[in-house]
């Protein structure tokens, strides 16, 4: 089970959900001078930014700790995991599908950077130094 116990990395999980869930109250498109803010420009995806901004503060909160529905799977796991997928929806806005004629506002390139804060400070970067990608659980489910 993946867990963030460094306060920087939790700190830029939490400021990352709470800053993805403001950007959707600030200008991301603008088309002869009518602003239109995250909740008016997406559709699916405003709902898509607020669960992984909820996701982000409760595994800040709580440490990334608690398992959801498998006790490999941590809340860090599923900000990491929702944060980069949201990063890869607005990357898709911002460069292909963007509205015809808008001009691309603050509030889309904000909540573009909170998601990479949310991924990266959510990540588990213990493969990276040698640890096994998918370690064996215990045969109580309690991880390692």
């Amino acid at each position: 089970m993946t867990a963030t116990t460094s306060g920087p990395a939790r700190l830029a999980t939490a400021v990352g959900g709470a800053v993805l869930i403001i950007s959707l109250f600030l200008p991301w498109a603008s088309t002869d001078g009518i602003d239109r803010n995250g909740w008016q420009l997406l559709t699916i995806g405003d709902l898509l930014v607020l669960l992984v901004g909820l996701v982000a503060i409760a595994a800040a909160l709580t440490g990334g700790r608690i398992g959801i529905f498998r006790p490999d799977l941590s809340l860090n796991a599923a900000a990491d995991l929702l944060g980069l997928v949201t990063i890869v929806l607005l990357a898709w806005l911002v460069i292909f599908d963007f509205p015809e004629g808008a001009s691309r506002e603050l509030g889309v390139f904000v909540a573009l950077a909170a998601a990479i804060a949310v991924a990266a400070g959510a990540g588990d970067y213990r493969p990276l130094q040698g640890a096994p990608w998918f370690p064996r659980l215990r045969s109580d489910g309690h991880g390692r």
